[in-house]
């Protein structure tokens, strides 16, 4: 075989060890020329430094993407067998509610960090809009919170116990999503009548944020749907939580675009009145319904209880 051809195979048919450091290349490429464009480098001597980053960048993913596809099948074999070695993995995969349980401490960890950046900011800024913004992130913390620590310490309890502990925990995120809705009327307040809105700094972080908030509104509407087949009713909870939170995550993004492109002529406070009075009526109506059912559900099992059955 020439040398050509051998370069030719190493090409298509590159060594894992090459694929690694080739995925490595182009994270970190990406990774330069986004940072490139929020720099001013033109007429400046960086601009060799970012023309250099925006060619290595198109080419590596190109030459990634290539890859990916061509060893498709090879890469979801060895996901598929790295997942099913690991238990925690495997379970990841498989169970619908321990799935959500885990994305819910991810949630968690989010809504603290979310909350804490937002209350330092309203103490520096004397803000309400940052305070209020901060206290919709702490009720969420709390309900995910709670929800995790009530699944955990009563996952060894009898199962008539449990569940009634489950429609308990149930009715309590229910009263906190109405108080979360008190917090979030602040803030809508402060949006219409202040003309408070998110911002961010650069313009392109608009479309990233407006990717993730029309993926976590999807996600949230059909697990949402799918929680609502599951016998656990904590996973049901977990997943009205997180719906709630994606409405108000296209909320942002809307006050984030009409911000950042607003026609002096555009009635914006009526846009916000809108999709805030849609949001509200939308978290109103699940902590309403969270509160029926859950009670619902312990009158029906203390009925049962007394009866002996």
């Amino acid at each position: 075989m020439s040398r050509k051809s051998r370069m030719w195979g190493l090409l298509c048919h590159p060594p894992i060890r090459i694929r690694v450091v080739l995925y490595g290349v182009t994270l970190l490429s990406v990774i330069g020329a986004l940072v490139m464009l929020a720099v001013p480098w033109q007429g400046s001597g960086l601009a060799f430094l970012a023309y250099a980053l925006f060619a290595l960048a198109a080419v590596s993913l190109a030459y990634t993407v290539y890859i990916l596809v061509r060893f498709l099948p090879e890469i979801k074999q060895g996901c598929a067998s790295f997942v099913e070695r690991h238990a925690f993995t495997r379970h990841l995969r498989r169970s619908f509610g321990f799935r959500t349980l885990v994305f819910a401490a991810v949630s968690l960890a989010v809504s603290v960090a979310h909350a804490a950046i937002n209350g330092v900011l309203g103490v520096l800024e004397r803000s309400i809009w940052y305070g209020a913004l901060a206290t919709y992130y702490i009720l969420l913390a709390l309900m995910r919170g709670g929800i995790l620590i009530s699944h955990s310490k009563n996952s060894t309890l009898p199962e008539r116990e449990r569940a009634w502990c489950a429609a308990r925990s149930y009715r309590r995120c229910g009263v906190l999503l109405l108080l979360l809705q008190m917090a979030l009327s602040a803030a809508i307040a402060q949006m219409i009548f202040d003309d408070r809105a998110f911002t961010y700094r650069m313009e392109w972080m608009i479309y990233a944020v407006a990717a993730y908030a029309f993926y976590k509104i999807i996600a949230g509407v059909v697990n949402f749907v799918r929680a609502r087949r599951q016998p656990d009713i904590v996973v049901e909870a977990v997943r009205n939580i997180h719906l709630a939170d994606a409405c108000v995550s296209i909320l942002a993004l809307q006050t984030a675009l009409l911000s950042a492109y607003r026609d002096p002529e555009m009635a914006v406070s009526l846009f916000h009145t809108l999709t805030g009075s849609a949001v509200s009526l939308l978290t109103l109506t699940l902590g309403v319904l969270m509160i029926r059912k859950g009670g619902r559900l312990q009158k029906k099992m203390k009925t049962e209880r007394e009866n002996g059955e």
